[in-house]
């Protein structure tokens, strides 16, 4: 979880919008719940390795290439269901 949480003018530089100049996030404090509606969020760990402000660069685009960024992914497997062959 994380965003843009500090802004500067940027009008002088033609621009219509605020630049982002700080992004911060919060991590899950129990990782080991699988259910969402019961997840923590909280500051991170110290030894939390990654830089908010890269990845917030990366999720807007990386700078005008055609990349993404999987941040998570939720797969919903089905009941299996033996294929059936029909002679006709």
């Amino acid at each position: 979880k994380f965003g843009p949480t500090e802004w500067k003018d940027a009008s002088a530089e033609g621009f219509t919008v605020p630049r982002t100049i700080g992004v911060t996030g919060l991590c899950r404090t129990n990782p080991e719940e699988i259910d969402e509606e019961k997840w923590v969020w909280g500051d991170c760990p110290n030894d939390f390795d990654v830089d908010f402000m890269d990845l917030w660069y990366a999720i807007r685009g990386g700078g005008g290439g055609t990349w993404g960024v999987v941040l998570s992914m939720h797969l919903q497997l089905h009941d299996y269901v033996p294929r059936v062959d029909y002679a006709a």
